[in-house]
């Protein structure tokens, strides 16, 4: 089931295909499927034709100072989303000999030297969410698009290394409200633990810039994940960078910090921000952790949590008032033993963050009160993705996961590749374009020798396509 390719003098293309009549003898199901591969066949057709048009014409270029001529045209097969496409293209090498490069590739973006743009992205967006092997099933049973676990992983590691160069972050991650409209800007980070090959379970650092609007609303958030480091330096450099360019972009935005009470970081976000906001949930937590070594009775505890929490979020100075009534009730001994350390871990939970507690002041000024947005990064980035049944990771693997899923999690940063290309997709192309594997087998499918390519290849390619 091939296809009509019909040309036109004005550069377009009509592709037809016609369907066998619907018949009851074969289930819906099966002539569903054949439609999908009429639909493939069809995709396959335009994608070749749209390839074409990012070729080069073949007259010399000049390129970082160099000559280049075009070898002729070798023929190479392109993986799309609709199947695999043989596409003869201009090679071009300078007089010194060496490397080749390749300008459809670059001016198209493939992507990994043999997927375009759109199988990437797709591949990209499922390996965030899942295994290679189950992608290379949703691939097959909804797409009848067949490909190897190595090949979907191998695009995706391509993806997350371009994606986590610096010069790539510095230019895609700009963010997309408008300088009006953003009140707030939050800096919030966290680590949560995964299990890694021959170390242990691990800590993966997420990191979190939410903007916000003048009534509060969270308008967009941008994420970085990072597999575990000696020191995070590399983690907090990297937010460093997002954080700087919020600063440009929105210089009149509150800058607040969030974080959980844990001190390892308390000075890095002071010296970034000019608010500092403890998380409520925890500082509810460390209340509720109380309340058995104040009052007797769960109803008398219940009812004094409640009356706590209300004030410590509404009232201001009330956590510097509860902090003194820890504090007392720590020196003039908790209800019961039991009690007594979770009584002496909020007396000083409250003494060390009280001045981070003003809830009152942030409900006034439409500051966000809760960490939940970090915190929930920690699952959706994290847990979700690298803490399945039986996974374990290597470093690399899990960083490769990470920045596809804060791609995901994201706005979309592909208008960045759609614009520019992978880094590793500049016009310094290797020797492969002429000795892989990808030219051998459309080579060996059009009858020819991998040899120097001549007119005659490029008559016979042509009669072929």
């Amino acid at each position: 089931m091939e296809p009509k390719v019909r040309p036109h003098a004005d550069g377009t293309l009509t592709i037809s295909i016609t369907l066998p009549a619907a018949t009851a003898e074969l289930s819906l199901l099966a002539q569903e499927e054949r439609l999908m591969e009429a639909i493939n066949a069809v995709g396959r057709a335009g994608a070749r034709h749209l390839l074409g048009g990012f070729d080069a014409p073949g007259q010399p270029l000049l390129q970082a100072g160099r000559k280049w001529t075009s070898k002729g045209k070798v023929a190479k097969i392109y993986e799309t989303p609709w199947g695999a496409v043989v596409l003869p293209r201009h090679l071009y090498q300078h007089s010194g000999g060496g490397a080749t490069l390749c300008p459809l590739e670059t001016r198209a973006r493939i992507v990994g030297g043999t997927a375009t743009p759109h199988l990437a992205r797709s591949l990209g967006h499922k390996y965030a969410n899942t295994n290679a092997r189950a992608v290379v099933r949703d691939l097959e049973e909804n797409h009848a698009r067949k490909l190897a676990p190595s090949y979907v992983a191998d695009i995706a590691q391509a993806i997350a290394a371009a994606a986590g160069q610096p010069i790539v972050e510095d230019h895609a991650h700009a963010p997309q409200s408008a300088p009006e409209q953003v009140a707030s800007a939050v800096l919030g980070l966290d680590g949560t633990c995964a299990l890694f090959c021959e170390e242990g379970f691990k800590q993966c650092m997420v990191g979190t810039i939410a903007l916000y609007d003048g009534a509060g609303e969270r308008l967009e958030t941008i994420y970085l994940g990072q597999a575990p480091e000696m020191g995070q330096m590399q983690f907090l450099e990297r937010l460093d960078r997002e954080w700087e360019r919020i600063g440009q972009s929105y210089p009149q935005a509150r800058k607040v910090g969030f974080s959980d009470g844990a001190r390892d970081y308390e000075p890095w976000l002071a010296a970034r921000t000019t608010w500092q906001i403890l998380d409520f949930y925890h500082a509810s937590g460390y209340l509720a952790g109380a309340a058995p070594g104040l009052v007797r009775g769960k109803a008398g505890r219940a009812a004094w949590l409640e009356a706590a929490c209300h004030a410590l979020k509404h009232e201001s100075g009330a956590a510097r008032r509860l902090a003194g009534e820890l504090a007392a009730q720590v020196e003039a001994g908790a209800r019961t033993r039991r009690a007594a350390p979770a009584l002496a871990a909020a007396s000083g939970y409250f003494a060390h963050n009280m001045e981070r507690m003003n809830y009152a002041v942030c409900g006034a000024l439409h500051l966000p009160i809760g960490s939940g947005v970090t915190e929930a990064a920690c699952k959706s980035l994290v847990k979700l993705r690298l803490c399945g049944s039986g996974m374990k990771w290597t470093r690399s693997g899990a960083q490769t996961v990470l920045t596809l899923r804060a791609l995901l999690l994201s706005t979309s940063r592909w208008q960045y590749f759609d614009q520019h290309g992978l880094p590793s997709a500049e016009l310094t192309s290797i020797r492969r374009h002429t000795r892989g594997s990808k030219e051998r087998l459309a080579t060996k499918a059009l009858g020819t020798t991998p040899s120097r390519p001549s007119s005659c290849l490029v008559t016979h390619l042509s009669a072929k396509l």
